[in-house]
């Protein structure tokens, strides 16, 4: 079972494997039922990101083909939030979907313990800003401009069996944003710090991977509103097998005023949006860490 914070109430993500001879089964059967919000998925999305989920966890080395994939079977209850049936609404359908693979795989370490990563900041946190010019005596002299700039951003990863978890980095869906220098000559933006989170990663024999801090403002003159389509504020990634918990996300001002993490809302002129990204549960007890044994010949650990 997976625990998501949903659009107004919580949803449950619950997911049973069957293996037979000729193929494996995820069921989600138990999964709670559509939202009226966009965060509904179609169950070929959701049946995309479980069969990625039994791909990476069982034969990761097989070429993805049709072939490699025929195995695999994904059954859902006609009409719960992960088989959304017309019309629900499925636009921001990535904020569910992207946690799919993370409760899969909660469910293949009960067959494999040892194996799988910890959970996972897994949704995008994508910043979707509408910059709007201040009017009447508060207008710029030159009369400002109107912007729409999208921005992706990620948090960290779980902590895999064997090392940390990657900082910072998108998973399932392995896209990569933009340089913050190019996104401010699209709009009237200013980014203040969009840095790696300081101890957002579960602690635990492998450390989860660190969520990022991004601070945005309008420039003068400006204010904004912005689309927040966020996840895991309210749930958590959770650790593995004794690892602790990631450091759950966080929407606010910079004034202290806490934000919801979903919906349509406003940044005043003067004000600054903080974005605190969650990190990645950690796996194994911290007791049993030793960081000199830890070798890793590459550093994931760069700011996406």
């Amino acid at each position: 079972m997976l625990f998501g914070d949903g659009y107004g109430s919580p949803i449950d993500i619950a997911v049973r494997i069957d293996v037979a001879a000729d193929h494996i089964l995820a069921d989600f059967e138990g999964t709670s039922p559509p939202s009226p919000k966009g965060i509904n998925c179609p169950m070929i999305y959701s049946a995309a990101y479980a069969c990625y989920g039994l791909k990476c966890s069982i034969a990761p080395d097989i070429p993805n083909n049709y072939a490699s994939l025929l195995p695999f079977r994904v059954a859902a209850p006609t009409n719960c939030i992960l088989n959304a049936q017309h019309p629900a609404p499925v636009s921001v359908r990535h904020v569910l979907g992207h946690l799919v693979p993370d409760a899969v795989l909660g469910a293949v370490h009960k067959m494999l313990p040892g194996k799988v990563p910890a959970e996972g900041a897994g949704a995008l946190w994508n910043l979707h800003v509408s910059a709007r010019p201040l009017q009447g005596n508060r207008a710029p002299a030159d009369g400002g401009q109107r912007a729409e700039v999208l921005l992706f951003n990620s948090g960290g990863m779980g902590a895999r069996s064997k090392l940390d978890g990657l900082s910072a980095t998108a998973f399932p869906s392995g896209v990569h944003s933009m340089s913050i220098e190019a996104t401010e000559h699209v709009g009237p933006v200013i980014f203040w710090r969009k840095e790696l989170r300081d101890g957002s990663g579960g602690s635990g024999q492998f450390r989860g991977g660190l969520g990022q801090v991004v601070e945005i403002s309008p420039t003068e003159g400006h204010e904004i509103y912005f689309n927040a389509m966020f996840d895991r504020v309210e749930h958590p990634p959770r650790g593995r097998e004794g690892g602790g918990d990631g450091a759950a996300g966080a929407v606010l001002l910079d004034d202290g005023t806490v934000l919801a993490a979903k919906g349509r809302q406003h940044v005043p002129a003067g004000r600054r949006l903080i974005l605190q990204l969650p990190g990645g549960g950690g796996f194994g007890a911290p007791e049993k860490r030793e960081p000199a044994a830890i070798k890793r010949d590459v550093d994931y650990d760069y700011v996406n």
